[in-house]
Parts: C-alpha cells; structure tokens; sequence
C-alpha cells in the first residue's frame, strides 16, 4: 500500500490534472482553440510572391530578383543586392552623380506598383544629376531602417558615400521600433513563430537596445487552447506591452538616424509618406533637420489612392509622393548640400 503522502502527492497531481482538462474544456467551449501555424503571406518561402529573406540582424530583407505583389495588380517588384528596390533600369552604380539613400517600410520599398511607378524611381528619372538608392524594406521598423542605412554606408558605398540620407517615415513605424505585440502578432517566420524584430525599450530612463529574436513555441502550446491563451496574455500583458515607450523610442531612434548622419557629414531629412494617426508633426517639426509631410490621401481619399481601397499606395500617390519630394528638394535640402546643379532636372 502507498504511505500517506504518497498517496497525497498522487491524489494532489490527479485532481490537478482533472482540474487542468476542465479548464481546458471550457477554454474551448468559450471559443478559444490551440495555436494555429499561419506564416505571413509576405514571408511564405520559395514562393513567387515572397519578397524577403531571413536577415540574423535586421530579421529580413528584400530578395534579390523579381517577386510578384500579391495585392491588387500583381506588379512585379525588382529589387537588387543589400535589400535595394530598383531605382533605374541598370543595375550598376552611376557615375558623377550624388548618392542619396533612400530608407524605409513598406511604402518606401512601394510595395505593391511596378519599378517605374515607385517615387523613388520617378524621382531618379526627375533629377538625372542625383544617384538614388531605395533602400525600403518592407514591415521595417526605424529601428531596422537605421540598423541597413549603417550596413549599406559601409559596405555599399564603398568608392562614394551618400550626401543625403532620407527617411520615409509612416506613423505604423512607431508601434514596430518597440515591437508591441500587436505588430509581433503579425509577423512569423517561416514555421509560423512570432518574431520581434530589432527594437528599443525605455528601461530605468534609458534606451535598451534589443536584438531580433524568434519567440519560440511553449510546450504543447499547439495541442492546448489554454496554454496558447496563457502564452498570448503573457505575451499582450508582459512581455511585448511596450505601446507606452512607442513615441519616446521613436524619437531616439531618429535621434540616432540624424547623428549618425551629421558623424559622416551626410545631410539628413525625413518625408512622412503615412500619417493615419496624425502623428508626424509633432515628432518632427521642431528637429533641426528638413521635413516634409506628403501624407494625406490615405486618409482622405483611399479608394482613389490606395492598392484594394485599402492598403499600400497605388501609382496614383506615387506620383504624388514623387512631385511632394521633388519640389522639397529643390526648396530645401539640395540646397543644403552645396553642390552646383544638384537640382538639375529633366525638365530644365
């Protein structure tokens, strides 16, 4: 016979499991199921329409080669070596033109339109003195554009360095340079885990860098409705509740895009494409640096310029992010540059 507190013990481990398999029961009755493996349709693998591969530091960046958009029009998106949309019809560097750096999400990547619709690509045929790189990856956070913006001036600029880095800046960006969990929610690799991309969190008054990192399954998390649940409430309520340090983040990691900048003598400016949130100015209007808001149709009219009515910029305002920058540069920042004829146009 069993002694008494082996019996105790077995008793005890009996009723926990009996109590674990209710709680389970009525998990599932009140609606919630255990984890379901669903990648990204933006990060599917060896797919047509995969536009990115993994990257241990930045988390992803633009494939080499031709994907295929899989919103409306399925335009077909080149992108080159270091993560770059094509910005000209050759691939090779210009010479005796001025590198600007072109960084960003999804809406500087201009996922979505043909090469020759991009801004980007616009811009590049407008102002035939300059050597536009686009350098937009997209579901990049600030944070990501700052880590590539640092990679590419060393290892792809290597004859010729930029004179101008611009940042295309949405107010999505902000949620992601602290990756709250409603952005890691809907991003995963390619066996359907969250991810966190490279972020920063205010920890004691300071600015705590943190690397990317692969949030990994708990154990039978895909068999259990309640562990997922107890896994998502940790994840929502602890460990990725970082919506409070959204904006304070944002503004240092901008910080750093602009002294990184000014360190290597490289102008630097930043064009607000998506402002859904009206947020923009008052992160950047009293910076020392040029800004330009061209946001506004995704508001104000989506269903004549935006993909579907509802998600990335179609031609349409890509046209006008391209004549909103234009005439920003011209007015104020290539005149900052102190180069003769850097505004040279084809229409001059």
């Amino acid at each position: 016979m069993y002694n008494t507190p082996v019996k105790n013990l077995t008793l005890l481990i009996g009723a926990l499991i009996v109590s674990t398999l209710i709680v389970e029961v009525g998990v599932r009755v009140a609606g919630f199921a255990p984890r379901e493996i669903r990648i990204n349709p933006f990060f599917v693998p060896n797919s047509e329409d995969t536009w990115s591969v993994p990257d241990p530091d930045l988390g992803w960046i633009n494939k080499e080669g031709v994907s295929i958009s899989i919103e409306e029009g399925g335009a077909p998106m080149t992108f080159w070596d270091f993560g770059r949309r094509a910005t000209r019809e050759d691939v090779s560097s210009p010479v005796g033109k001025v590198p600007v750096m072109v960084i960003g999400g999804s809406n500087a990547q201009s996922y979505g339109v043909r090469d020759e619709d991009s801004f980007a690509y616009i811009l590049s045929e407008r102002y035939p003195s300059l050597w536009f790189e686009n350098f937009g990856n997209g579901g990049y956070s600030t944070v990501q554009s700052l880590l590539l913006a640092e990679k590419a001036y060393d290892n792809f600029y290597i004859s010729e360095k930029p004179k101008l880095i611009v940042l295309a800046f949405d107010d999505s960006h902000a949620l992601r340079n602290v990756a709250d969990q409603s952005w890691v929610y809907s991003i995963s690799d390619d066996e359907g885990r969250y991810v966190a991309p490279p972020h920063y969190r205010l920890q004691n008054g300071e600015f705590v860098f943190h690397p990317f990192r692969t949030i990994g399954f708990w154990p039978l998390e895909k068999q259990s409705a309640l562990i997922t649940v107890l896994h998502n409430i940790w994840l929502q309520s602890v460990a990725y509740n970082t919506v409070g340090d959204a904006l304070p983040a944002t503004q240092h990691v901008i910080d750093q895009l602009h002294n990184f900048a000014s360190r290597h003598d490289v102008q630097f400016a930043v064009v607000v494409l998506e402002d859904r949130n009206q947020i923009a100015d008052a992160i950047f209007s009293d910076k020392p640096y040029p800004y330009k808001n061209c946001s506004g149709f995704e508001r104000s009219d989506p269903g004549t310029y935006l993909l579907g009515g509802s998600s990335h910029p179609n031609a349409k305002l890509h046209a006008h992010f391209a004549d909103c920058i234009g005439r920003w540069l011209e007015s104020d920042v290539l005149p900052l540059l102190r180069i003769p004829n850097a505004a040279q146009t084809e229409r001059e």
